[in-house]
């Protein structure tokens, strides 16, 4: 959440401040996006803009917030964006988090298949970044499987500014949460009870995204890894959550290899999990 409310704040900013000077289009599924917390994000990191009268409504005023409560609903805003798009000056496209509408399609419907298709909507999320020439991002949820048995943990952490870098056409971001587990690397067994990760919404989702970033926690410190881009190589950046958002403690990163590209650390499933909900 903090993560999708600072990069709404810099694609709404004016471009003498680094801003992309647009509208922001934020699918809430989770309903957590919260006004107050974005204005105290920008009344911190930009002072000399949210302490005019009247700039702060403004800058919240230019992010359209909408929460579907079904998958149904979501597929209906999906349809309905491509026009604001073009109309309106879009200049980013938020969803958070998709595989929290489908969990909620599972429970409200036990008969359900475990599988939801969910081709049309990637290629539908795909086409738009392309046809639009806008970054798109998608929170997604990781999973500890543990052989029949599944926990998953909700997108809590957070960045900022580094991933609206690039291409247009590689726009497609998809950021994975952090993950409280014995196991670490991506698609393997660890330990005694043979916990492995999974992407929440299956392998077709996992390998659509053309940016994948990887938030973990080790040794008391939090991390965001770029695992998976055509413009950078496999980097580390430290970072903190403070009044003013995210900070980042290196600029350079991290160069990270082998398996560790794909790994997710944490300190124990206690502390990882208050580490998550104090976010």
């Amino acid at each position: 959440m903090q993560l999708c409310m600072k990069l709404s704040l810099l694609a709404a900013l004016p471009a003498t401040h680094g801003g992309l000077n647009g509208q922001v289009i934020y699918i809430d599924i989770e309903s957590k996006f919260s006004s107050k917390r974005m204005i105290e994000i920008g009344a911190k990191s930009f002072p000399e803009i949210f302490h005019l009268e009247g700039m702060a409504q403004e800058m919240a005023g230019r992010i359209l917030v909408l929460r579907p409560a079904s998958l149904s609903e979501f597929t209906e805003s999906l349809q309905q964006i491509k026009l604001s798009v073009l109309q309106h000056q879009v200049k980013l496209v938020i969803i958070d988090s998709m595989s929290s509408l489908v969990s909620g399609e599972y429970e409200r419907d036990v008969k359900a298949p475990r599988q939801h298709s969910l081709g049309w909507h990637i290629s539908f999320i795909k086409s738009l970044a392309e046809f639009s020439r806008i970054p798109i991002v998608v929170t997604n949820q990781v999973r500890s499987q543990n052989r029949d048995e599944a926990v998953e943990y909700s997108f809590q952490g957070e960045i900022s500014h580094i991933i609206f870098i690039g291409s247009y056409l590689e726009s497609y971001i998809d950021c994975s949460s952090f993950l409280c587990s014995t196991g670490h690397e991506m698609g393997k067994d660890h330990g005694r009870l043979g916990t492995h990760l999974v992407a929440a919404l299956g392998i077709h989702w996992a390998h659509a995204v053309t940016i994948r970033l990887i938030l973990e926690a080790n040794s008391g410190q939090r991390f965001i890894k770029v695992a998976k881009s055509p413009i950078s190589p496999p980097l580390a950046f430290p970072f903190i959550i403070s009044s003013s958002g995210i900070i980042f403690l290196n600029d350079d990163g991290t160069e990270v290899e082998g398996p560790e590209i794909n790994t997710i650390r944490c300190q124990g499933l206690r502390q990882c999990t208050r580490f998550l909900f104090r976010v």
